[in-house]
């Protein structure tokens, strides 16, 4: 089926094509299998930041030939401004993997410590998933890390030199089919139940852009062995995983990796125990980020372990966030807050959808293959088209969808307005919210899922063009990392009909 999905609905009508991948089952054995690996790129030549920017220059910075090649051998760092070269290490980045299987359907998720992977590279992933293993659907998560190395080719050392390392992209691959593999390899029986938690207050998401609109709380799913020992954890939550901030330049998992640890291993402080974990293995899936939802450099919250006020940006704020996430789970999990799913039956249905680029800038970019995608050129407006696709998966009482990039929260969960200044004037069009039409009791929302299209923008809320809204002075960000205004409202329309044709 995963050929199908890269290859067969080209010439299909209409802008959104169709794929169903469905099982109506009652699942009597389910079977959970999860594996990790490493996946941190090596750090070869050393360098100094002579003047603190946080960019290499070789006309000002030194560095250390590692190799003796004569040649700088960078990690460019994804998320930020260009030319931001990794000097090492802080801990190591991981693709996590599950393999779902009720006897019927089988699924493939795998979340990879990574700013964003276009969809050319999942359909190449897919393509080279055996038969023999029996995936009928592979999901592709990128965490949105903003402290790993640039994996879609827009943080190089120039506006248009890619920063992506060709060899390690190929690693990166072979990796997400050996985390596959070792997964299924660990399927054994799971009993599965689902939360939403609260998060704690005193570690605050802040929305950076107008109108103020979080979709809060963790989504989780628990997996256990009929002894009730833990196989893993799925975690959903919308944060920018980048609290390291700009001038970092050591590749960190960030909040994800402070997370994933703290819930299956404890979580320490100078390699003392503050709170047992659950055991087994996390997965961190990144929920509705766009907008965008964060802790900003100046923006304080209180790491309940150390007792302390974080106020300024770097690792001790990206740990105090990931072990608080943690310790709401964690509380969850021992204190009764799982609600159990007996019998979970496995659906999922992927639907493609055909994209415009209106982003002059980023169309020049794909067109140039400093993204690597596959565009498609048209003789009408838009120009520059792009295929991407949604997905929705249902697990017993559990639901995931699948979002392709940064999605505002009020497309979610509502709050979008029209306000002066905007370029469109019209009503709301991405209604009504997504999360009041998702079926079953606990929604994982998962951005940058099988693709990375930049930010999902409500049309309304649209502004290209002075007056800025809401009065700013300046323009505001989020359109210039955006395909265009008319993204919102088809992904909006492909995951209402991708739910409802799961009814």
């Amino acid at each position: 089926m995963l050929g199908n999905l890269s290859n067969g609905f080209w010439g299909l009508i209409a802008c959104i094509h169709v794929l169903l991948i469905s099982a109506e089952v009652h699942a009597e054995n389910l079977r959970v299998g999860f594996a990790q690996l490493s996946i941190t790129p090596q750090v070869i030549d050393e360098w100094v930041d002579v003047n603190n920017d946080a960019q290499f220059d070789p006309d000002i910075d030194t560095w250390t030939d590692g190799n003796g090649n004569g040649t700088f051998d960078p990690v460019w760092i994804a998320g930020f401004q260009k030319s931001r070269a990794a000097q090492g290490v802080k801990d190591d980045l991981m693709a996590v993997a599950v393999v779902i299987d009720d006897g019927d359907s089988r699924i493939a998720i795998v979340a990879l410590d990574t700013i964003g992977l276009m969809r050319k590279f999942v359909l190449d992933v897919r393509q080279s998933v055996p038969t023999a293993w029996g995936i009928d659907y592979l999901m592709v998560h990128a965490t949105h890390n903003h402290e790993g190395p640039d994996t879609q080719g827009l943080w190089g050392p120039g506006l248009f030199s890619s920063g992506i390392d060709t060899d390690y992209m190929l690693e990166l691959k072979r990796s997400i089919l050996v985390a596959v593999e070792s997964a299924i390899g660990n399927l054994e029986a799971a009993e599965m139940s689902f939360a939403r938690i609260s998060t704690d207050p005193r570690t605050p998401i802040k929305d950076k852009r107008k109108p103020i609109v979080i979709d809060e709380d963790i989504r989780a799913l628990l997996f256990r062995r009929p002894d009730q020992s833990v196989i893993g954890t799925l975690v959903n939550f919308g944060i920018h995983v980048e609290l390291a901030w700009d001038k970092n330049l050591l590749l960190t998992s960030d909040i994800a990796g402070y997370l994933r640890r703290g819930i299956s291993q404890g979580i320490y402080y100078d390699e003392e125990l503050r709170m047992p974990g659950l055991g087994g293995t996390t997965l961190w899936l990144t929920g509705n980020i766009g907008g965008l939802m964060t802790s900003g450099p100046s923006d304080p919250i209180y790491d309940v372990f150390l007792q302390q006020d974080i106020t300024s940006a770097g690792h001790e704020k990206a740990q105090a966030f990931g072990h608080s996430l943690a310790r709401s789970v964690i509380n969850a999990a021992n204190q009764g807050g799982f609600t159990p799913s007996p019998t979970p039956q496995l659906s999922v249905r992927a639907r493609e959808i055909e994209l415009g680029i209106d982003n002059f800038m980023l169309s020049l970019a794909t067109l140039m293959g400093v993204v690597d995608s596959d565009p498609k050129l048209h003789l009408t407006p838009p120009f520059v088209r792009y295929l991407s696709e949604v997905a929705f998966i249902q697990l017993g009482n559990a639901t995931i969808t699948a979002i392709p990039g940064e999605l505002y929260p009020e497309i979610a969960v509502g709050g979008i307005e029209n306000p002066e200044g905007a370029d469109y004037t019209m009503p709301a069009q991405e209604v009504p919210n997504l999360r009041s039409q998702l079926p079953g009791q606990v929604n994982l929302m998962v951005n940058l899922a099988n693709d990375a299209i930049g930010y999902i923008i409500p049309k309304s809320e649209w502004d290209n063009a002075a007056p800025w809204i809401y009065g700013e002075e300046d323009e505001t960000y989020g359109e210039i990392v955006s395909l265009g205004p008319d993204t919102a409202p088809a992904i909006h329309r492909a995951i209402t009909d991708v739910v409802k044709s799961a009814e």
